[in-house]
């Protein structure tokens, strides 16, 4: 079972018999990736190493930066603790 994980993919042919060819790997890599439900343009074979080019990322895929709005003001930010710091100085007036 391979196990993708950012840009690698992990198979471990420790209870193999013989040592699969790339070949051998490329159908099970396909698979894998179609049941991940990644987009990908084409699988290329150089060598020993298997290069996959992206595809457009699918819109489930795509993280959108969590915004954190004060109620106060039009302060807008990414960041959580700087939103916490500046509501304080609406309450305690810094």
């Amino acid at each position: 079972m391979p196990v993708i994980k950012d840009s690698v993919i992990i198979l471990d042919d420790g209870l193999a018999r013989d040592k699969p060819s790339i070949h051998d790997i490329l159908p099970i890599v396909e698979e894998s990736l179609a049941k991940a439900d990644v987009s990908y343009d084409r699988i290329l074979v150089k060598g020993a190493e298997l290069i996959i080019e992206d595809g457009k990322p699918s819109k489930r895929m795509l993280v959108e930066p969590k915004i954190f709005r004060c109620p106060h003001c039009g302060f807008m930010t990414t960041s959580e603790e700087e939103y916490w710091n500046h509501l304080k100085c609406h309450y305690v007036g810094f």
